[in-house]
């Protein structure tokens, strides 16, 4: 056969033999990453990844043209990309090459190769867009099973979805939800790669990955995963402290476990004892005296962190559901118990808060049981007689030891319907009975819970709101509404919680009567309770929640800030209150204006404790700007030079006030002439300089306005001084 001479710019056999080459080993790769069986497809992910960084490095170190190595070709996430064509590749052909030698019958021209190469990229396309469709449709039917607890429905649905769509991070970390949920956690792990692989920066990724490493207690990964979130997103630094506390928490309890097996392998008398206490109240067929009195031995030998672990790792807490009586009465009504069944329960609680005793890993294994939850809700909304409040008290100090922290807390609020919890805390308060103190402290501490707040929103008006009112009489014990007040102050930390319980007339009148009892009676931790309960209700809420603020509540909060009868605290949260009150509570502002009780704040300026003379600041300020009455009092008992002198303080908010107050004041006869005999302007020019002051440069510039006009020679002073230029710069930002 006649040698064929090659045409311009074709490639050497050697040249088409390698890209053919080339081209099986892709199309090998692509079937094997589509194979149904997960090690071939593991292991065709790492042919693909070897070809991948093969293909970088050559980007890094291109080659000549005239070397034999393959050139780089288009890449994705998991492999190559889909067809890329070039439809410059054949500019240099002539139209009519003249190729001697054997003449080719079937021939295909370029335009109808470049036809066939585009269509076959649109119908591949195409295909793309329905497999995403199926596989979309598929995520959703797992998600769906996933939320309804059916795990293993869930990732069979994850499995099609991903037989359809191979680089989706979304199913991959899905899968390894579900996959964890099972117990796959080796699984789940390949998942959370898989899914880091096709996006470096999925956060979920990075949180399963956390999770499978904290179940297989490899505690160093995990930590380093959840760290890991950071580099995605830094402000998840709140919820990266909580995983790692879990991670450390998790790693103490499997260092206990270790060191209480080896305890009781050693023979010890109290780790044996322990065993061998659950194993006796662990047999059938007892009354229920025996399993009732083997409970509380329980509870008086669990004295420690070891027996407490060994409480846990012996099944403890499995009697719950798995010993005969104990379970039972779990799941019985209430009122079908008879005497001796609640006090088997009664005992179980005993033993059950003495192993939950400052051991969280106990704790939330214990509520971690969804029957157990159920029934203890169900104890505190019982009307129980007799045997019956024995029961309720020992659930109660269960809960109470649990919410003493903070994992517990968060165990409390994510596993109770915290609705109905609190709903049935606030009548237990009301009772006088040896629990009300008690719910009112559980409450209390659950309340310190930062989601319980945002659970609570919705019910706040129609579950917390009436009942606190309710309990805010003179029949209720001072000490639980302390509690309960301290409760609900955490709780309107919350603005929509705030907003919410501040537009009820009823919850300040019920204040105002409940603190001027105690105000007579002289009790001053309930006065500071509810004293901290009004500031904080008071601060930053609409002014018509404000205008309903009654009269007794003002005279309350000025007679406590001024007889000084009760503690220092009392008088200066009393003072805050009046200085939320007076700038849009006119009734406030009319009844500090009567009776010289203005001199009273003048006086307080001169307190050195800030926790009196910021809050008396803000009350001048309030009441010289509506009241003349007010303005003249000030300045005639020298108010101006008290005043003068909080212009040369550090704090900007109260600098600002102190400049407003004193433009008030300038609306008064005389003020104006006596302050050209001080430094004012220079003072008040330096403030405007300082652009660290920038908070209280427009109250300064306004003094200088109402200076200037009240006497022109302030207006001498401060041309004196080239003080238009200074303040022109921030004359601007005055609405």
């Amino acid at each position: 056969m006649a040698n064929v001479p090659k045409l311009p710019n074709q490639p050497s056999e050697k040249e088409i033999q390698n890209f053919l080459s080339k081209v099986d080993e892709i199309e090998n790769v692509l079937k094997g990453l589509n194979s149904d069986n997960e090690e071939k497809r593991d292991l065709y992910m790492s042919k693909a990844d070897e070809m991948i960084e093969k293909i970088q490095k050559e980007k890094k170190n291109p080659v000549d043209v005239n070397d034999e190595e393959e050139p780089d070709m288009p890449r994705t996430k998991t492999g190559f990309s889909k067809t890329s064509i070039n439809k410059d590749c054949y500019k240099n052909d002539t139209e009519s090459a003249s190729i001697p030698g054997p003449a080719i019958t079937e021939c295909m021209d370029q335009n109808a190769f470049m036809a066939a190469m585009e269509a076959d990229a649109k119908e591949r396309a195409e295909r793309r867009k329905e497999r995403e469709t199926t596989a979309n449709t598929l995520k959703e039917q797992g998600n769906t099973e996933f939320k309804q607890g059916n795990f293993q429905k869930a990732l069979e649905l994850y499995n099609q979805a991903i037989d359809q769509i191979r680089d989706s991070s979304v199913l991959y970390t899905n899968r390894a939800q579900a996959r964890m949920k099972l117990g796959l956690y080796s699984d789940a792990l390949k998942d959370c790669d898989l899914a880091l692989r096709l996006w470096p920066n999925c956060l979920k990724a990075y949180v399963h990955q956390g999770h499978a490493y904290l179940a297989l207690k490899d505690f160093d990964k995990a930590r380093k995963s959840y760290q890991q979130i950071l580099s995605v997103d830094p402000k998840k630094e709140s919820m990266v402290q909580e995983y790692i506390a879990d991670v450390n928490r998790a790693e103490e309890a499997s260092q206990m476990e270790a060191k209480a097996t080896k305890l009781f392998e050693s023979g010890d008398e109290v780790a044996s004892g322990v065993v061998d206490v659950l194993n006796r109240v662990s047999q059938k067929n007892q009354l229920p005296l025996y399993y009732s009195g083997g409970f509380r031995v329980l509870a008086s030998v669990i004295k420690d962190a070891d027996s407490q672990t060994l409480f846990r790792t012996h099944n403890g807490f499995q009697l719950l559901r798995e010993h005969q009586l104990l379970s039972r009465c779990l799941s019985s009504s209430l009122n079908t118990l008879s005497k001796e069944e609640k006090d088997v329960m009664s005992a179980a609680l005993e033993m059950l808060t003495s192993a939950c005793k400052d051991n969280e890993t106990n704790q939330q294994m214990l509520l971690s049981l969804p029957e157990f939850v159920h029934q203890i809700s169900s104890i505190l909304v019982f009307n129980f007689k007799g045997q019956g409040r024995v029961l309720k008290i020992a659930c109660l100090n269960l809960l109470h030891e649990i919410s003493l922290t903070s994992a517990g807390r968060a165990a409390i609020v994510g596993k109770f319907d915290v609705d109905r919890l609190t709903a049935a805390l606030f009548p237990l308060m009301m009772k006088a009975t040896t629990y009300g103190s008690t719910a009112a402290a559980v409450l209390n501490n659950i309340a310190l819970d930062r989601r319980l707040k945002s659970l609570l929103r919705e019910k706040i008006e129609e579950k917390i709101l009436p009942a606190f009112e309710s309990l805010l009489v003179t029949t209720t014990p001072a000490s639980i509404v302390s509690l309960a007040a301290s409760a609900v102050t955490n709780l309107v930390g919350d603005q929509v919680i705030r907003n919410k319980m501040a537009s009820s007339k009823k919850l300040w009148d019920n204040i105002g009567h409940l603190l001027g009892c105690y105000k007579e009676s002289k009790l001053i931790a309930p006065s500071e309770y509810l004293l901290g309960l009004l500031l904080n209700l008071s601060t930053n809420v609409p002014s018509a929640s404000l205008e309903q603020v009654g009269d007794g509540l003002i005279q309350n909060c000025y007679s406590i800030a001024a007889s000084g009868d009760l503690s220092d605290l009392s008088a200066s949260r009393a003072l805050g209150v009046l200085s939320n009150l007076l700038p849009q509570c006119q009734n406030a502002v009319n009844y500090m204006c009567q009776d010289e009780r203005t001199l009273l704040l003048l006086n307080l300026l001169k307190n050195q404790d800030p926790a009196f003379y910021k809050p008396a600041l803000k009350c001048i300020t309030a009441v010289t700007q509506s009241s003349e009455e007010a303005r003249q009092m000030i300045a005639q008992n020298k108010g101006t030079s008290i005043l003068m002198r909080f212009l040369a303080m550090e704090d900007e908010v109260v600098i600002g006030n102190a400049a407003l107050c004193l433009s008030h004041l300038c609306q008064v006869k005389q003020v104006c002439s006596k302050l050209t005999k001080t430094n004012i302007i220079q003072k008040l020019l330096e403030l405007a300089r300082d652009g660290r002051k920038s908070a209280c440069q427009t109250n300064c510039a306004i003094l200088v306005g109402k200076l200037v006009q009240g006497d022109s020679r302030h207006l001498d002073r401060l041309r004196e001084l080239h003080g238009i230029e200074i303040l022109h710069g921030c004359m601007k930002h005055i609405k």
